[in-house]
């Protein structure tokens, strides 16, 4: 099995993952574990995409810290605004 196969295996892995993770409760929501997961799981999908299919493992250690910085600092954004959005509804 080849590095790609793999790679893709491991993606629709993750994506069944964030259906199961990201269905939501009976409120309709996902709640912050919920959200928190499907994140997760899109983060490392973005890195393992980055990684594999558009050959960023070929690039320099600063290209590859520099993507998977601003993937985190993305996601924890997201996640954040997602963690506040309730209070600043309420207000």
């Amino acid at each position: 099995m080849t590095a790609l196969t793999r790679t893709w295996a491991v993606l629709m892995t993750l994506t069944a993952f964030s259906l199961w993770a990201g269905r939501a409760g009976g409120d309709g929501s996902l709640g912050l574990l919920g959200a928190g997961l499907v994140l997760a799981a899109a983060n490392f999908k973005a890195d393992q995409i980055l990684t594999h299919f558009l050959d960023l493992r070929r690039a320099g250690p600063g290209w590859r810290t520099l993507f998977r910085v601003m993937l985190t600092l993305l996601g924890a954004a997201i996640f954040g605004i997602h963690a506040i959005a309730p209070m600043i509804a309420a207000a």
